[in-house]
């Protein structure tokens, strides 16, 4: 490194080896002088010692992280934090790292990794690297996935994170220190020589890179023995070059190699990390992955058929529209199953065609996908074309804040950046028309980046797909029963076409009888198709007498839907919410094993290939099934009884009543569109009534499943409303174990949002108590925001709260989401001049980033309305709502910020300039 770059790095190091309630390491303490000598020398690391922050080993959590926190503040090239001593876990499975004064018992005196994490991902510094040598610690390798800046998150050139073991196994520390550290001190102290295994020579090269250090350490460690146990592989992840980060001089340099350096990422892992961009794919790999009915997604299963060329849906004229407007993605529109993956698939064959990167996006939990995106469209130069599959899958906590999926990162930094390198970025997504109608917290964001497609969905259209599916993929059928006769028996929807017609022509191909199918096509039969097939396979289906099947339907088609709702999940999972149900049916009905055999045997559960968990082929057979058991035929009547049997599926686990609350809330969007919700609402909510103890019971099992569940339910319809009615019962014994656990913050706002004020006293008390240990989170803003509301805190609770929030905002005040505790803050009385003054200070700070934000409303509203602005403040403040205006001009909101920004404009007497009045459709 040249003087120049160490000047701006920075190193912290803490090495705990002496504990009050865990075991003694006494070799950690050598560790520390030890790497601090290879750091500073200036043949080998360089950097100055007052560059090197050195925590004391007997210091609690806060010294570590106000020493990480100042040097991730104040290095612009290398940012180095290590870390030595017990690793263990927290309530929801994630990495703590020791203290002196830490136990299993008293974990919060722990250091809790993620917040290492945020930290270094905020830090504007170029190369990043952390090592952790403890127990366990490969489960900070999860930082190679999401490692970024905040500051300028596009202009990161690497990432890396090296752990001791993997997160199953425990590290290994002699008295001359830990084992991990003495081998990578070794590596530094003499560097590389001899051939690496890339072909390239060490001592060729005059500096060690992350992934030549790695791959030295291991090596050294393969295979040895120490006190009887072997010790465990290293493990390494990395982002964005991170493999090729310079972390010291190479001591054994001879000088330059004959040949180039070859930096190719290097496979060094026998066991590599999880590829970080798994949920982003591009097209040939997402293809080649299709098994069972997806196949019928390619042309060489099943051919397109276009909506016409006029059709705004039509691919080609989509790919045109997309490549010739910028900024402007569009939205595709449409109910389950009617074409909004297959058409985003022929728009992208048709940009490769043209030259086009083509990736495809998939919803996964507990990810940011927005930086995902970023490494992905900034990897080349090439013009690339990102298409988001069903984006209510992105917002299931019904909220936009912390969501996998930043629209507003994406339209005001990725495609700014994008554009700034000369990278031309097209942007296609798909949602259902009920979610689109409920998302009113999104729809200022949607309408900035997207225009809305809608696809061609006319019975005429969908039955011509669904006629070409049979000829194509049930031929024999046709032939032996005619054209009229076999889309009588498939129906219409496409899919449910495709899947029946696959099982037809199998029994068509073998010359067994074709069940018989006199009815209209409607959402029941298809489980009577089911039916058929389970008589076949002599399952009996409705006693000696054999009962008509108006009579014993709803039998059958509980344990189907429970199946189908309890997706996806293990295979055991699954049974059980079937037999769950099926325990409040008659007792003629099958066994539930069965059920979910035959359906995974037509193909309508299938495994994932990643997880090994059962599915739905498509949300269309688990919303066809589950509305059969709802919804009567006859109307939009609700079946009672039915309905009760169903639910009780979901009270065989958290993850299962997410599961169901997660398919009831896409139906229920979906019926609330053409008004058919209203009856069903009243039984549903009637059932969680009488059942929120034993919902209580099953949720309180599990910190993470938990949360998982609370959060699915207080997102929206259909059990939004209920939950906080019943919060003592649902939520309080949840509460009563994990309320302290990092993650709790998710259901503290739901129940600090929605209860009301005589009964969130207790609750206003937990989340005191949970800001106070980890208000310095970034998600501590899903906190503060309903804290600082409140109006019924004590003067101390009061201080309390206006101290973290100011505390968050020097750490975070710059993150979109500070708008949210900055409205609060500013709407508040605030007694201390200093503290208001500091509040409108964040509050221009975020809006010279965020002014034009959707969001930003909130912030100016608040802003404009405060008492205390100076007239050059207040003019200050006009000049950003001006802008947002100009931006949003048609936005409901441009209403409520006009009415404000007039007011303040009286009291000045004059404007800053010409401002845009809201349209009249909004005025």
């Amino acid at each position: 490194m040249t003087e120049q770059q160490t000047h701006g790095s920075r190193a912290v190091l803490f090495g705990v080896h002496s504990f009050t309630y865990l075991p003694a390491l006494d070799g950690v303490r050598r560790n520390i002088p030890a790497l601090l000598t290879q750091l500073t020398d200036p043949e080998v690391g360089g950097l100055p010692q007052e560059n090197c922050i050195v925590v004391c080993p007997d210091s609690g959590q806060g010294p570590f992280l106000d020493a990480v926190c100042q040097a991730a503040e104040d290095a612009d090239d290398l940012l180095l934090v290590y870390y030595a001593g017990h690793g263990h876990f927290g309530w929801g499975d994630d990495l703590l790292l020791a203290t002196k004064d830490s136990s299993t018992k008293r974990r919060h005196r722990s250091v809790p990794y993620e917040a290492i994490r945020e930290y270094v991902e905020m830090s504007r510094a170029r190369r990043k690297v952390v090592i952790v040598d403890c127990c366990y610690s490969g489960k900070a390798l999860r930082m190679g996935e999401a490692l970024t800046g905040e500051g300028d998150p596009l202009a990161i050139e690497g990432a890396c994170v090296l752990t001791s073991a993997a997160e199953t196994q425990r590290s290994l520390c002699l008295a001359e220190g830990s084992v991990f550290t003495l081998a990578l001190i070794e590596v530094l102290q003499n560097g590389l020589r001899g051939e690496l295994p890339d072909g390239r020579r060490g001592h060729e090269q005059p500096h060690l890179i992350t992934a030549d250090v790695f791959a030295a350490v291991r090596a050294r460690l393969a295979e040895r023995i120490v006190h009887d146990l072997p010790v465990p592989a290293p493990r390494i992840a990395t982002r964005d070059g991170g493999h090729k980060i310079s972390l010291a001089r190479n001591r054994a340099f001879t000088g330059p190699a004959a040949e180039p350096v070859n930096t190719a990422p290097i496979d060094l892992s026998r066991r590599p990390v999880p590829d970080p961009l798994a949920r982003v794919i591009d097209q040939h790999a997402l293809v080649q992955g299709f098994a069972g009915y997806r196949k019928s997604l390619t042309s060489d299963y099943l051919p397109f058929i276009s909506p016409g060329p006029s059709h705004l849906s039509e691919p080609h004229g989509l790919f045109c529209r997309l490549r010739d407007v910028d900024d402007r993605g569009v939205l595709l529109v449409g109910a389950a199953g009617t074409g909004k993956t297959r058409t985003g698939l022929e728009v992208g064959w048709i940009a490769l065609r043209e030259g086009w990167r083509v990736y495809h996006a998939s919803a996964s939990q507990g990810s940011s996908l927005t930086i995902r995106f970023t490494g992905t469209v900034l990897a080349e130069n090439s013009p690339v074309l990102i298409v988001i599959h069903d984006l209510d899958e992105y917002f299931a906590d019904g909220e936009s804040n912390g969501a996998p999926l930043d629209l507003t990162a994406l339209q005001h930094l990725l495609l700014p950046e994008a554009r700034r390198r000369n990278i031309q970025v097209a942007l296609l997504a798909s949602a259902r028309p009920g979610w689109l109608h409920q998302a009113d917290h999104l729809h200022l964001q949607l309408q900035d980046l997207f225009d809305e497609v809608e696809l061609r969905q006319d019975d005429d259209f969908q039955r011509s797909i669904a006629d070409h599916a049979l000829a194509t993929t049930a031929p024999t059928l046709v032939a032996r029963l005619g054209i009229e006769r076999s889309r009588e028996m498939v129906g219409h929807r496409p899919i449910i076409a495709v899947l029946m017609a696959r099982e037809l022509e199998q029994q068509a191909i073998q010359g067994l009888p074709i069940p018989e199918m006199t009815r209209p096509r409607t959402a029941s039969t298809l489980w009577s198709w089911a039916r058929g097939h389970l008589e076949g396979d002599d399952i009996p289906v409705g006693g000696p007498e054999k009962a008509a099947f108006d009579e014993v339907s709803a039998d059958w088609l509980v344990p189907a839907a429970a199946a189908a709702a309890a997706c996806p999940q293990e295979k055991a999972d699954v049974i059980a919410a079937a037999s769950a149900a099926l325990a409040h049916t008659a007792d003629r009905a099958p066994r539930s094993a069965s059920v979910v055999k035959t359906l995974i045997d037509f193909g309508w559960l299938q495994y994932e290939t990643d997880s090994g968990h059962l599915n739905t082929v498509h949300d269309l057979v688990c919303d066809q099934l589950v509305e059969s058991v709802l919804l009567s035929e006859h109307g939009p009547t609700a079946n009672r009884e039915s309905t009760r049997a169903l639910l009780a599926g979901c009270l065989t686990s958290a993850r299962t009543v997410g599961r169901y609350t997660t398919a009831l809330a896409r139906i229920m969007n979906d019926l609330a569109s053409d008004n058919r919700a209203t009856a069903l609402s009243v039984v549903l909510d009637e059932w969680f009534t009488d059942h929120a103890q034993a919902l209580g019971d099953v949720i309180r099992r599990d910190a993470h499943t938990g949360g998982y569940a609370l959060d699915t339910l207080c997102a929206g319809p259909p059990f939004a409303h209920a939950t906080v009615s019943n919060w003592h019962e649902v939520a309080g014994p949840w509460l009563a174990e994990f309320a302290d656990d990092a993650n709790a913050h998710s259901v503290l706002r739901h129940g600090l949002s929605n209860l009301p004020a005589a009964d969130a006293g207790p609750l206003v008390a937990v989340a005191l108590r949970w800001i106070e240990t980890h208000g310095w989170r970034r998600e501590a803003s899903h906190v503060l925001g309903p804290l600082l509301v409140q109006t019924d805190l004590t003067m101390t609770a009061r201080e309390l709260v206006s101290h973290k929030a100011m505390g968050w905002l020097r750490r975070n005040g710059e993150l979109l989401e500070a708008g949210f505790v900055l409205c609060q803050l500013l709407a508040r009385p605030e007694p201390d001049q200093s503290r208001m003054r500091q509040a409108v200070a964040f509050a221009f700070r975020w809006l010279d980033n965020h002014a034009v934000t959707a969001e930003a409303h909130f912030t100016l509203r608040a802003l404009l309305e405060h008492p205390g602005l100076t007239e050059q403040e207040i003019r200050r403040a006009v000049g950003y709502a001006d802008r947002w205006l100009q931006r949003h001009p048609d936005a409901a909101e441009a209403t409520y910020l006009t009415t404000v920004l007039d007011g303040r404009l009286d009291l000045t007497g004059n404007a800053s300039g010409p401002r845009p009045s809201a349209s009249p459709a909004t005025r």
